[in-house]
Parts: C-alpha cells; sequence; structure tokens
C-alpha cells in the first residue's frame, strides 16, 4: 500500500496536483490530494457536486498539511471522516453533513479556524491536542467530550448545543482577542477558564452547573449569563466591564463583582429567581453606569455602597420585601436620579392578611358560643314552664 501511495504521490507532485485549490467531484479526486504529503491550497468536498452522491467514509490518511483550507459539507450519506496524519490546515470546517457519527484528526495541532458545526449524530471527534488556532467553533453535535486544547490566545471560542457536552476545559486560554459564547450544552454542563484574564469581545455563559472565571479581569464588549443552575457567581478579579452586565435567568443566590468600578453601558439583572438581595457586597465598589440599570424579580434589599451616577434610568419591578420608597433610598447618592418603579410589597401584604384571618376566626368562635349559651337559657326557661303546667294539671 506504501508503494501505491508513494507512486500517486510521485505523479501528483509531477502534474502538479499538490499546489492548486480543487473542488472534489471524486473518488479520484479524493486520492490525488491524499497523495500529497503537503497540498498547497484549498481542497472543497461538497455533496453537492454529483460524483459524491452516497460517499459513506472519506479516508485521507497521507496528507500531513493542507496550506489552504479543508471543508466537508453538505454530504448527506456521509458517517466517518479519518485524517490520520494531518497537522495543520489553514481551516478545517466541517459543516453540515448530517449523518456522519465519526471524525477522527487524531494529528491535528494547527489549525486557522475549526468549525464542526451542524452535524447532529456525530459522536466522535478526536483530535489530541490543539495547540494554535483562531476561531475554534462547535455547534449542533451529539459529542460528550472535547480532545485537549493547550492553545493559550485565540480570536474565538463558541461552543453551542451539544446537548451531550459536560466538561469544557479550556483552562489554557489566558486571553481572546474576540468573543467566547458557550450555552445549550449538556444540563450538567462544567465550564473552566481559569487562567483567562482578558477577553477581547462580548463573554456569554449560559446552561452551565459550574464556571471558573476567577482570573478574568477586563472585558471589551458585553458580559453575559443566563439560565445556569450554580448557585454562588464569584467574578473575583474582573475590573473592567466596557459595555452591559447582563444576569438573567439564573438560580444564583449570591452574587459578587468586588472589584467593578464603572460599567461601561448597562447593568442588567433579571428574574433571577433566588437572588433577593443586592448588598453591600455584591458591586462594593461600583460608581458608574452611564446606562440603565433595570432590576427585576423578588427584591428584598438594594445597596450599591458607591454608586453616584447612572445617566439613564433605574428601573425597579417585581415583588418582595423591598418598597418603592426604601428603593429611592437606596440610590440616594446618585445625582439627577430618574427612577420608575413597579415593586409589590408581599411579605407586608400577606402578614396582615393572616392576621386579620386570625381576628375573624377569633370573632367567628366568639359568636358561636354566645349563640349556643342563648340556646341553651331559651331551652332551660321552656322546660321550667312544661313542668308547673303538669303538676296543676
Amino acid at each position: 500500500m506504501k508503494c501505491v501511495i508513494a507512486v500517486a504521490a510521485l505523479v501528483a507532485i509531477a502534474a502538479g496536483a499538490c499546489n492548486k485549490d480543487i473542488t472534489v467531484s471524486s473518488q479520484a479526486d479524493i486520492n490525488t490530494v491524499n497523495a500529497c504529503t503537503k497540498f498547497q491550497g484549498d481542497v472543497t468536498i461538497d455533496g453537492h457536486e454529483e460524483g459524491l452522491a452516497g460517499l459513506g467514509a472519506l479516508s485521507m490518511d497521507n496528507v500531513q498539511q493542507i496550506t489552504g483550507d479543508l471543508i466537508i459539507q453538505n454530504l448527506y450519506s456521509l458517517q466517518t471522516v479519518s485524517l490520520g496524519q494531518l497537522n495543520s490546515t489553514g481551516s478545517l470546517k466541517i459543516l453540515n453533513n448530517t449523518n456522519v457519527y465519526k471524525v477522527a484528526i487524531p494529528k491535528l495541532a494547527s489549525v486557522a479556524d475549526f468549525q464542526v458545526i451542524t452535524n447532529p449524530n456525530l459522536k466522535e471527534l478526536t483530535y489530541s491536542n490543539i495547540t494554535a488556532v483562531n476561531n475554534f467553533q462547535i455547534i449542533d453535535t451529539y459529542i460528550s467530550s472535547l480532545g485537549a486544547f493547550s492553545a493559550s490566545s485565540v480570536a474565538n471560542i463558541e461552543v453551542l448545543s451539544n446537548t451531550q457536552l459536560s466538561a469544557l476545559d479550556f483552562s489554557a486560554v489566558k486571553k481572546t482577542s474576540g468573543y467566547i459564547n458557550i450555552a445549550n450544552n449538556g444540563r450538567a454542563s462544567n465550564i473552566t477558564f481559569s487562567q483567562l484574564t482578558q477577553v477581547g469581545g462580548n463573554v456569554s455563559f449560559g446552561n452551565a452547573a459550574t464556571l471558573d472565571i476567577s482570573k478574568l479581569g477586563s472585558v471589551s464588549d458585553d458580559f453575559s449569563l443566563y439560565q445556569n443552575s450554580f448557585k454562588n457567581l464569584s467574578v473575583p478579579a474582573l475590573a473592567t466591564a466596557k459595555k452591559s452586565i447582563t444576569l438573567s435567568q439564573n438560580l444564583f443566590s449570591a452574587i459578587s463583582f468586588p472589584l467593578v468600578t464603572e460599567i461601561g453601558s448597562s447593568l442588567d439583572i433579571i428574574n433571577n429567581t433566588n437572588f433577593k438581595t443586592i448588598s453591600a457586597t455584591t458591586f462594593p465598589k461600583l460608581k458608574s453606569v452611564p446606562g440603565s440599570i433595570v432590576i427585576s424579580g423578588s427584591l428584598d434589599n438594594i445597596t450599591f455602597p458607591s454608586l453616584t451616577t447612572v445617566d439613564g434610568q433605574v428601573q425597579l419591578s417585581g415583588s418582595g420585601k423591598l418598597s418603592c420608597d426604601n428603593a429611592e433610598k437606596s440610590f440616594a447618592r446618585v445625582d439627577s436620579l430618574n427612577i420608575e418603579c413597579d415593586l409589590k410589597v408581599t411579605s407586608k401584604d400577606d402578614n396582615n392578611s393572616s392576621d386579620d384571618s386570625s381576628k375573624d376566626s377569633g370573632s367567628g368562635s366568639d359568636d358561636s358560643s354566645k349563640s349556643s349559651a342563648s340556646r341553651t337559657s331559651v331551652a332551660a326557661v321552656l322546660g321550667g314552664v312544661v313542668a308547673i303546667v303538669a303538676a296543676c294539671l
């Protein structure tokens, strides 16, 4: 077999087949690419090509380097992909292959863009250790684990809608020049960015059971957490949030941003069921919000000990122990406060209702006793009258 590949490689090189872009339309084209140890160009393998109809297995285990992009897409009969020796490529895009269940790239280390998107039956994605990557995206698969990831600096990371994926370990990543977006993976997903200090774009984490961003110090765009199930949110190193902070529909009972002094846009804390108190330790150093503050949910207390500037409107809504009067006092240090408050004090009303009910119940018991005594007295008098009449007769 090695001799066959060697001969094919010589033929391919002699014909210049390893030095040009190719749109694969047959198994022969696949063999041509595979004959090259180094392929200099783009390789597009698209199921819309008639010659690839029914392709069930794609094997290119000889090629080690592709300087352009490798695109494998729209192959609806494809079940397995094997790229056994590939260690680097411009971009690797495996897109919209609805029946593929296994992809093996065991030696891949360096790639510009790693995109595995809309392969809903993909259960096995094998790569040993990605050391260099710009954009890393895994979206809509059935995989349950990721390979090793040791790149310390990347552009963007996006891992979405992989319902069996529970461990997302990006502990080697120290900074990104773009965004991080991770959500809708396994119900008990654990997300680790334990060395992450800087994000050049937005940060969004959703549907996580645990989250470690303990060293994150700077976010250049929006910071969003939504529908997470862990109980305590601590972002101890974050000092700069250049746009908005949004915390929505989480199960937090405690929140701590001890170093944040200024939020570049708005602060939204919305419908976090178990979070009832913004205490002096939640945002202890927050001084300025140039946009709006929106807080809704079950609220018992709001305290912003250092806040002096809110350029937009403060909007408060929900129910709990906190009244609008007390809420406004919480923002007493803010100059030119513009506040819209729709808070309903439910706890006090419930207690009053309970007291009134007890009083009503007590009154009913007294009236009943009086009525019973009255009926007893009347019966006694009538009995005496009857006895006297009988004696006279």
